[in-house]
């Protein structure tokens, strides 16, 4: 559960580094990790591999938020 719910935050947009989220999106957040959680287990996917998937979701969401930091950075920059 622990991975779940931060990915989830993280995918909602949730910061972390903190201080930037929304509860309404960290909600949208958890339904989507569901969908995706649900969806591998109607395809019978194996549980390791659902948690490599939520991982790998977890890992893209954080280089985007990092990504989004550096480029508001160096709009207010200029």
């Amino acid at each position: 559960m622990p991975l779940e719910s931060i990915a989830a935050c993280v995918i909602a947009g949730v910061s972390l580094r903190g201080g930037v989220g929304r509860v309404e999106h960290v909600v949208l957040g958890a339904v989507f990790i569901s969908l995706v959680q649900n969806g591998m287990n109607l395809t019978r996917v194996e549980s390791y591999l659902q948690t490599v998937v939520i991982g790998a979701l977890l890992i893209f969401a954080v280089i985007v938020d990092q990504l989004r930091i550096r480029l508001r950075a160096k709009l207010g920059a200029h």
